[in-house]
Parts: structure tokens; sequence; C-alpha cells
């Protein structure tokens, strides 16, 4: 059976939207992820919308919206806050998916990317979702990684070595991210206290050896697998009761199998992809949902 391909209008996502938006966001998450008996990655409709609400009214996010007949039927986002772009949620109404719309929304951001002379767009991807692998693979990113989805466990005793992130330390994390990450992720981490998610880094012997920006937006790098595992178990305890999830990537073996000892839970594998050039991390690095 042919589906037939339609041609949305394309129009920068504007708040008014955001309600119908985050309804989206929901539904098309819910529906491939009840199908493939996966953890909600929105656990309500309400999160939806705080979420995208949060992504349209930012700045250093393009956001764009497909319309079909004046009705809004999904949309995309592109992080801007440093020099890898990072792409996502893209969602698209179950009700029009299979009609070319995802393309049509993905084939916007690269562009605008290309358009501001931004080299590097990264994406990370639900290994489960062939049709979207599919999608990205014939628009030109890559498979680099696969991505583990984590659950953490809290740390028994509060960890004196680890503390909050402050806007003195940016400096430090710029310098950490670009040796470890071969990218800047300072405005991130600014923006992550700017926005409340509390990111926390380690010290020894009065050095940053590392940070970590928690939960599924969050990243985080360090010098060793003991720096990770300290920053993980420590934010993991201070968000408690929630739960905290992190992403380890599978290339770090021995840090994920020392994950999984400590009693982290894997919830699911995701492809790390990439358009444009590529520098694989060195040391130990999380990514987010983004790159």
């Amino acid at each position: 059976m042919v589906t037939q391909t339609m041609t949305p209008r394309l129009m920068p996502a504007e708040q008014h939207q955001v309600s119908e938006l985050g309804r989206i966001c929901f539904e098309a998450f819910k529906d491939i992820q009840d199908k493939h008996r996966i953890t909600l990655d929105f656990p309500s409709i309400v999160v939806a919308r705080q979420v995208t609400s949060m992504l349209v009214q930012r700045e250093d996010f393009y956001s764009v919206a497909a319309l079909i007949d004046g009705e809004v039927v999904g949309s995309n986002h592109l992080s801007l806050m440093d020099p890898v772009a990072g792409v996502g949620p893209i969602t698209v109404d179950p009700a029009f998916q299979g009609r070319g719309i995802g393309r049509a929304l993905m084939l916007d951001v690269i562009e605008y990317a290309r358009r501001y002379h931004i080299e590097r767009v990264r994406l990370l991807q639900e290994a489960y979702n062939t049709r979207s692998l599919s999608l990205y693979a014939s628009l030109g990113f890559e498979v680099k990684d696969a991505i583990v989805v984590m659950q953490a466990v809290p740390a028994e005793r509060a960890e004196e070595s680890v503390r909050t992130v402050s806007e003195a330390d940016l400096p430090a994390i710029e310098q950490l991210s670009t040796r470890i990450y071969k990218s800047t992720r300072r405005n991130e981490v600014a923006s992550a206290i700017r926005f409340g998610f509390t990111p926390s880094l380690r010290e020894r012997e009065g050095r940053i050896t590392g940070y970590i920006i928690p939960g599924f937006f969050g990243h985080g790098v360090a010098e060793t697998e003991e720096d990770i595992l300290m920053l993980v178990g420590e934010a993991a305890r201070r968000l408690l009761p929630a739960p905290t999830l992190f992403l380890c990537p599978l290339s770090e073996a021995s840090l994920y199998r020392k994950a999984l000892n400590a009693g982290c839970r894997t919830i699911k594998v995701m492809n790390l992809m990439a358009l444009g050039p590529y520098e694989q991390p060195d040391e130990l690095w999380l990514p987010s949902v983004l790159y």
C-alpha cells in the first residue's frame, strides 16, 4: 500500500501552538513506545507540554512547526547553544505519520544549520524505531555509537568531593568539555544553571575532574570512571525521590559494566548519529539526548 506524501507548511513554532504541539509530542512517543513496551520518555501530556514550551520560548533553540490545512501536525527543534547543534525531539501526529512530514521537518533544521554555517549536527535515535533510523541515514546522518539510557542508583551518603556548578566554574568546565568532548559545551552548562537543572562537578586535589547535568537532556564528562560514578550517584541522591536518568556510551564498556554492578538499570538503547565532522570523545563522556 502506497501512502500519499503530504507537503506541510513549515513555520517557526509559536507559544500559542504549545498546547497542541505538546499533545502531539506526548501521543507520538506514547504510540511507538507502547508498541515496543518501552518506558515512556514523556510520562504525561503535562510534561510533554512543559518541555515543548521551554524549547519554543528559548532563544538558543530553533523550533519549527508543520501545518496541514492550517492544523498543527508536528514539530522539530535544533539546539544552538554551542558549536555542535542537536536535533530533537521531532514528533508527528500519529494520524499523519508516514506521509513525508517527518522528512520535511528534518530537512528544515538541516537547512537552517547550513544557512548559519553550523557544520556539526547530531541526534540520538531510538534504536527500536527502524523508520526514523532509515530516515536519518537517508539524509546523511551516520551512526557513531550505541548509547544506553540508564536509571541511576542514589549514593548512600553525601559525597564531599561533589558540589554544585557555579558561574565561576564555567571556564574550567569549558576547558574540560573541549578536551574530552572535542567541543565546548559551556553554554549548555550555563543554561542548565539558569534553568535550575543543578549541574554538579567533582573536585580532586583542588582540580575539577568531571561534571554532570543529570537527566535525559543532561550530559557529562570526567577523567576517570570513579569520577563519573560518584557524580551519577550523588546526583541521584540529591534528586530523590524522583528517578535520575543518564546516558552511557556502549563504547565505554568498562564504565557500563561498573554502572550495572552498582545497580544502575538499563532502560533502552539509542544510536548517536552525526551529520558533518565527528571526533570521538576521549576519556569518559556521557551524552545528552541531543548529542
